[in-house]
């Protein structure tokens, strides 16, 4: 096996050295998981060696720089979701923990269901699950029966394919989770009536998968489609349950039955999968799973290998695919969680046969969640994602406490009922305190967001700026975008996802028009990274200042935002460019709001994003504008600066579909340098917000251009402050104070101006 040949030719070339520096390795590991180091090479290693010599020889032989040595032999079944000696312990928990006991009983409930029912196949595979759209609303349809789908918003009915055919998926679904089902209670009852039934699942699929055509989501024959879904994503989400559920029953097949569940659709699933070959994806990663589980289903060790060690293996998944700071490198929190769910299996079945996969990147990506979560615990819908609620996620971090033993993990099981099956089978009894949760304000560089928040519980301020990586095929055109969350619930926010297989997705979702950022000639940015300018955290005062990188050709954004206080946010956005363009800002919030005076209708391009706008009106104006939002009877106050001649112009664009509509406003500017000054003020219901341009002097007298440095004077609860943003660091006076840092907070005092924090 690779791994051991690895293991051998590490050992002759560095010999002691390098077998210490493993072991050193895992000790950094084990005091990661609160045991302490040995200073001994462990039977189950897990390191990263760094030795350049090293990591050449493991490059020139096309392997990996990650090593999981393997057992020469596996222990009984049932051997991935739990062993033989884990059932006492399940049984203890049933009988002293209300809510295993309330998970089993569920469990059993849906195995009895189905020792009711006669097994019938479906006749063919699956569609695929983002065809299940209307394609009208982009709204996702109600089923109401095998072929009758329902659009909420308007009621019409779609029959036919695509949309019974991603009926038939959930039909396939069903039946694999019903092998789960019915192999899981059967381990903890011994009634043979549960292996019986998931024995006949598993028979008539053997019987019948070889025959389902070979069909991608377009509906043909290509290597990447699968037969019982359309993706070989959905053959693994689907062989992996099957064979989770195989396992808890395996030794109640007879030979002859075993090797008919593993020639007729254990290998023949596999080989659907492998055929297609994948890099750093969160879909290689359920692959890896299924191929994996499968090797330790059947005691086939080279499949048991492929699954870690492979060029697109766990091991390159995590170490190429999790930045430090913990978020997966897609950037949208939904793929993070749907990679973990992945990993998830292969380290549980890997664990379960005597084989350590926990190590410190899969944990970064728990521990991430935590740290960057909204005051409710929940993060927000950057890239291909809606908001994602970290306790949704409970049934992870129920195995995460189990094997890391970090009590930060207690706060997601707090807000969880624990009804699932991880907690049933190695749920840590709820003992100790849970830490409390306080989102903090903190630049993640690697990920590329910038967390300002302030204030205590879920009504606090938390504000989160995009500037970082793409994020690949699921990245969005929305460099220094924000999402802001505020009075218990997310007030501006990025638009998220829809189903990929309806036109608003590329029409409105992926357009830059949709998030709180700058829109270049009415064209969508191009994919870029950013970069952080300067950052600061202190009490009562957070900002960030970040470049958007090479998101049009001439043209340079720089995006400086400040938390005052508890519930006023201040931005400073600079743009230079290399000729004249339309500048377009936008800003959503929730809510309602009113049409300033004097506005009169707008007729919006038919342009992606802006043709999906609706009740536009124009204002043009120098005066700036103040509008006010309201949502449940809480308002936000969104307040531009005068100067610069602008054209406001506000509407709706698109929530969840074309008929959930949340308001927006642009600033329009027509110029080829400018710089926008302009707040957000969480309690409108307070005195006005006055914001106004501040003067700015460069040591010889002369005034730099706002673009490149600029100033701004807000006026709010009877207090002055001024914010500098001052990209490139130069020095200047402003109110008297000589000042060289890039971001600067003066406060007023009659006609003094003290400064009080800088970020240089």
């Amino acid at each position: 096996m690779k791994s051991w040949i690895l293991l051998g030719l590490f050992r002759n070339l560095a010999g002691v050295a390098a077998s210490r520096q493993s072991a050193v390795l895992q000790g950094r590991r084990q005091k990661a998981k609160g045991k302490k180091d040995s200073g001994v090479l462990p039977r189950r290693c897990y390191g990263i060696l760094k030795s350049s010599f090293l990591l050449g020889l493991v490059t020139a032989i096309g392997s990996t720089a990650f090593a999981a040595e393997l057992p020469t032999t596996l222990p009984p079944h049932p051997r991935l979701l739990l062993n033989r000696t884990d059932i006492p312990g399940i049984k203890q928990r049933m009988a002293t923990q209300p809510w295993a006991k309330a998970h089993y009983e569920a469990l059993t409930q849906q195995a009895d269901g189905w020792l009711k029912q006669t097994v019938k196949l479906p006749d063919r595979g699956g569609q695929w699950y983002h065809w299940y759209s209307c394609p009208k609303h982009g709204a996702r349809l109600r089923n109401e029966g095998p072929t009758r789908h329902v659009c909420p918003v308007d009621k019409e009915v779609f029959t036919g394919y695509p949309y019974d055919d991603v009926a038939l998926s959930s039909e396939h679904g069903k039946l694999a989770g019903a092998v789960r089902a019915l192999g899981l209670v059967h381990q903890l009852t011994g009634d043979a009536r549960y292996a019986v039934k998931a024995k006949e699942i598993l028979l008539a699929y053997a019987a019948k998968y070889q025959s389902y055509p070979l069909h991608n989501t377009r509906g043909e024959a290509k290597v990447g489609g699968g037969k019982v879904g359309p993706q070989t994503l959905d053959e693994s989400t689907w062989l992996i349950t099957m064979v989770e559920g195989a396992d808890c029953i395996w030794d109640t097949l007879s030979a002859d039955e075993q090797q008919r569940v593993k020639d007729g659709l254990l290998l023949p699933a596999t080989d659907v999968i492998r055929q297609h070959k994948m890099s750093i994806h969160n879909i290689q990663c359920w692959k890896n799973s299924a191929v994996g589980l499968t090797g330790l289903l059947l005691g086939d060790m080279k499949l048991v290998d492929e699954a870690p060690h492979s060029p697109s293996g766990y091991f390159n998944q995590m170490a190429k695919g999790v930045l430090p700071d913990g978020p997966w490198y897609e950037g949208a929190w939904g793929y993070h969680f749907y990679t973990m769910s992945a990993v998830w299996h292969l380290t549980e079945g890997a664990f379960h046969c005597g084989i350590d996969l926990y190590g410190p990147e899969f944990k970064r990506m728990f521990d991430a969640p935590i740290a960057m979560a909204m005051p409710d615990l929940v993060l927000p819908a950057f890239n291909d994602s809606h908001t994602v609620n970290v306790a949704g996620s409970a049934a992870l971090y129920e195995t995460a406490l189990a094997r890391y033993h970090d009590d930060r993990y207690r706060i997601v099981l707090a807000r969880s009922g624990r009804n699932s099956d991880a907690a049933l089978l190695h749920g840590v009894p709820a003992t100790g305190q849970v830490p409390d949760f306080k989102p903090a304000s903190h630049n993640y560089t690697a990920s590329g967001n910038a967390v300002l928040t302030a204030g205590a519980g879920a009504k606090a301020t938390w504000l989160c700026l995009d500037y970082g990586p793409h994020g690949g095929g699921h990245g969005h055109p929305d460099k220094l975008g924000f999402v802001l969350y505020g009075q218990g619930q997310v007030l501006a926010p990025d638009p998220g996802t829809a189903n990929y297989g309806v036109p608003i997705q590329a029409g409105w979702f992926r357009t830059t028009l949709a998030h709180n950022t700058l829109i270049v000639d009415e064209q969508s940015q191009k994919p870029a990274e950013g970069k952080c300018e300067a950052f600061l955290a202190t009490n009562g005062f957070s900002a960030v200042m970040a470049s958007a990188g090479k998101i049009y050709a001439g043209v340079n954004f720089t995006r400086t935002v400040a938390l005052i206080g508890e519930k006023l946010l201040v931005f400073i956005d600079q743009i230079q460019a290399d000729q004249p363009h339309t500048f377009d800002l936008a800003y959503h919030n929730v809510g309602q709001f009113t049409a300033p005076v004097g506005a009169t209708p707008f007729q919006a391009p038919d342009k992606p994003g802006y043709s999906y706008l609706r009740d536009a009106k124009t204002l043009p104006s120098s005066t700036g504008l103040k509008l006010t939002f309201d949502s449940d009877g809480q308002q936000v106050l969104w307040t531009m600066a005068p100067g610069e001649a602008t054209t406001f112009i506000t509407g709706t664009g698109v929530g969840r579909h074309t008929e959930d509509r949340v308001p927006l406003v642009i600033a329009r500017r027509q110029a080829r340098t400018t710089a926008y000054l302009w707040c957000v003020a969480l309690d409108g219901k307070a005195a006005p917000v006055e914001v106004t341009s501040e003067p700015v002097k460069l040591p010889d007298g002369s005034s730099p251009l706002a673009s490149q440095i600029a100033a701004v004077r807000v006026k709010s609860d009877g207090e002055s402050r001024l914010l500098l943003a001052n990209p490139g660091g130069a020095r200047v006076i402003i109110a008297g104070q000589s000042v060289s840092a890039k971001i600067a907070l003066l406060e007023v005092r009659g006609d003094n101006a003290l400064l009080k924090n800088k970020a240089e």
